[in-house]
């Protein structure tokens, strides 16, 4: 292995571990809200969970409505039972760390867009 492909295989591992970082602060951030404090280690557990099961009904079920569906619903029931919340909470724990985490990202977006811009010129 030379030594691009290791900077490269290490550059991504670094990449996805900031952004795991930075899509579980938003799921941190409401649980603390909601008086459900569980410390950031269990909110990155928790994203990590989300992530793949939404991965793995993408793979497993060809058809986006019934996956969303599924994966709305076990998204739910990680966040309920990680949580040991009721599903009202869980739901709005859910709604606000996503919309929370698109901003977020827009604004990562955003950002390295704008300096991907002002590089190239």
């Amino acid at each position: 292995m030379d030594l691009t492909s290791l900077a490269s295989i290490l550059w991504l591992i670094l990449v996805i571990v900031i952004l795991l970082i930075v899509v579980s602060l938003p799921l941190y951030i409401t649980a603390r809200w909601l008086d459900e404090d569980r410390g950031f280690l269990r909110a990155l557990g928790t994203t990590l969970l989300l992530i793949i099961s939404f991965v793995l009904f993408l793979l497993i079920i060809p058809y986006a409505i019934i996956n969303l569906i599924i994966a709305i619903i076990i998204n739910l029931l990680i966040i309920k039972y990680a949580y040991d919340t009721d599903w009202g909470k869980a739901f709005a724990m859910w709604i606000v760390a996503i919309v929370v985490a698109v901003l977020i990202l827009i604004l990562i977006e955003f950002l390295l867009g704008l300096g991907l811009l002002v590089l190239t010129s």
